[in-house]
C-alpha cells in the first residue's frame, strides 16, 4: 500500500459521510417544513385582518 492508496481511501470515507449527513439534514428540514404546514394550529391568514396594519386617521407623516 502506497501513501496514495491510504489518502484516497480515507478521503472517500470523510466525503461519503459528509454527503449522508447533509442529505440526512435536508431530509430532516423538508420533514420539518411539512409538519409545521400540515398542523394547521395557526392559519396563514385570520379572517377579518389583514397581515399588513391599517393606518389611523391623522397619524400620517408628510
Amino acid at each position: 500500500m502506497n501513501i496514495n492508496w491510504i489518502i484516497n481511501m480515507v478521503l472517500r470515507k470523510l466525503v461519503g459521510r459528509a454527503v449522508n449527513a447533509g442529505i440526512n439534514a435536508g431530509i430532516g428540514a423538508v420533514a420539518k417544513r411539512g409538519k409545521r404546514q400540515g398542523q394547521g394550529s395557526q392559519p396563514v391568514q385570520q379572517a377579518g385582518r389583514s397581515r399588513i396594519p391599517s393606518v389611523k386617521p391623522g397619524r400620517r407623516q408628510g
